[in-house]
């Protein structure tokens, strides 16, 4: 039994309840070496029965902590994945947008990026249990695009950005697992930008001393803090 093979029979154990969790087994399948998944086949057998069992596990395992979504700031949540945490954009920014229109909306997220980052970090340094082996920051979302990814990158992120006609390409998407888990996540027919910083480069001087200037900056185009009473 292939990876292919395994994935379509994940797919189709898909239900409107569980299928943010599919996605995410989905895009974890993807990235696995094709050795790690000859060896859980053959810890649990090589039959579809065998693996319906280990996946039907693994999807009522996303009913606890690996799938759930905490606040961190009144903009941002987060969720936890192998050895990153994962931070999630606003998902709707049309209110903002409309009432202070586009560079002061992105100056308010940015903001509120690097505060959660603060936050994130300074949990992570005082020993904080559900990050403790956490390494690194990630982003995936159509949110971030060029402008969020010159961003980021100004701030030391590793980028990609995948474009439609990109994650249309199905050459394209099985040669590169993140473009497959945004198409998994998201489909085909957005724009999606990507992001990863460690936490090595996170506690620098280096970084905290440009984070604090870009703070500064962030705040002379009218960008405020929304809430500091969701912390997780």
């Amino acid at each position: 039994m292939n990876k292919n093979e395994i994935k379509n029979i994940l797919i189709s154990m898909r239900t409107s309840g569980n299928e943010a969790r599919v996605n995410y087994l989905l895009g974890k399948i993807d990235m696995m070496e094709e050795t790690e998944i000859e060896k859980i086949l053959m810890d649990i057998g090589k039959t579809e029965e065998n693996v319906r069992g280990f996946l039907r596990k693994k999807l009522e395992e996303g009913n606890q902590q690996d799938n759930k979504k905490f606040p961190i700031n009144g903009m941002f949540t987060y969720g936890l994945s192998g050895n990153c945490i994962h931070l999630h954009l606003p998902a709707d920014l049309h209110e903002s947008l409309v009432k202070d229109g586009p560079s002061k909306t992105m100056a308010k997220v940015n903001l509120h990026l690097l505060d959660a980052i603060d936050r994130i970090t300074a949990l992570r340094n005082d020993g904080f249990h559900k990050f403790k082996d956490k390494n690194s920051i990630y982003m995936i979302s159509p949110a971030l695009i060029r402008p969020e990814i010159k961003f980021l990158n100004g701030l030391n992120f590793t980028t990609h950005m995948y474009t439609k006609i990109n994650l249309s390409d199905d050459a394209f998407v099985e040669e590169h697992p993140e473009a497959m888990l945004a198409v998994h996540i998201f489909g085909r027919d957005r724009n999606i930008g990507t992001a990863l910083i460690g936490f090595d480069t996170i506690n620098s001087p280096e970084w905290q001393a440009k984070k604090k200037q870009v703070i500064e900056t962030l705040k002379n185009k009218g960008a405020t803090i929304v809430s500091d009473s969701q912390k997780e």
